[in-house]
């Protein structure tokens, strides 16, 4: 029988124990690293309430206030602003039900992401609202020209500095609307006869964190 080298096989197994711990990175993800260090005077600057002692009133949140969605991440994020949307609880859940048409450029990103925020601003920064909800983000830096100051809440979604409210989302359905199915007395299917292709999507999503502005 031949003799083992003692050496050799030594060597061997070195080399398979570091083969073996090739694919498990125990350093945690460097964006979230990066989301801590960014977030880490958040306390300071935001109080966390519960949906239940949501200090506005949910119509006027929407119909008069114009709620801004913001989807995306840090490098490649839209905002519009919209006038149709509720909260209320379904699936042991406080969700929020934000209606977005197909058309948009902030749509995209809703399909593509879990999760986006709803902020709410004071009536000084209604002129910078006109411009996010008029102008489109696909072609010119809309944000810029509204001058709002983006920021990454500690989830790593993205909202806006000077918002006095912001509310984190998490889809939970997304859902086409059929004008069709609406009640005859409405007739909503009419008002969408002459653009055939654009449609909305309802996105029921959970209320994750609402953040009050100290």
């Amino acid at each position: 029988m031949k003799k083992i080298n003692i050496k050799w096989l030594s060597g061997f197994l070195l080399l398979i124990l570091a083969l073996s711990g090739c694919g498990n990175d125990s350093k945690p993800p460097v964006m979230q690293a990066h989301s801590i260090r960014q977030n880490s005077g958040w306390q300071s600057q935001y109080d966390h309430i519960d949906p239940k002692d949501l200090p506005d009133n949910a119509i006027e949140l929407t119909s008069e206030q114009w709620m801004v969605v913001t989807a995306g991440r840090e490098k490649a994020f839209n905002s519009m602003v919209i006038s149709w949307g509720g909260l209320g609880f379904i699936w042991e859940k406080p969700v929020v039900f934000t209606f977005i048409n197909s058309s948009r450029y902030t749509y995209q990103f809703l399909q593509q992401e879990s999760g986006y925020t709803l902020t709410v601003f004071s009536e000084k920064y209604r002129g910078a609202l006109r411009i996010l909800g008029n102008k489109s983000g696909k072609s010119n830096d809309k944000v810029k020209e509204a001058g709002l100051t983006p920021i990454k809440t500690p989830s790593g979604l993205m909202a806006y500095k000077e918002a006095r409210m912001i509310i984190e989302c998490k889809n939970i359905m997304i859902q086409d609307l059929d004008y069709n199915k609406t009640a005859a007395s409405y007739k909503i299917a009419d008002m969408y006869k002459n653009a055939p292709t654009s449609h909305h999507n309802m996105f029921i999503s959970e209320i994750t964190n609402i953040w009050l502005k100290k």
